[in-house]
């Protein structure tokens, strides 16, 4: 069950920097330094939820 719900809160702000990455890129002007600090956030937290597999 705690399993469960951490891998719900690691999903969540997953899509929740998803949108935000998609925001900024669709900006006039997208500041590239937060786009990868983005990009590095989402990719971080899609690895913590491949040990989550089973749930």
């Amino acid at each position: 069950m705690l399993k469960e719900a951490l891998f719900n809160i690691i999903q969540q702000e997953q899509r929740e920097v998803e949108d935000e990455l998609r925001k900024e890129q669709h900006s006039p002007s997208p500041d590239q330094s937060r786009l990868g600090t983005l990009r590095r956030e989402a990719t971080d937290l899609s690895r913590e939820l491949e040990h989550f597999r089973d749930v």
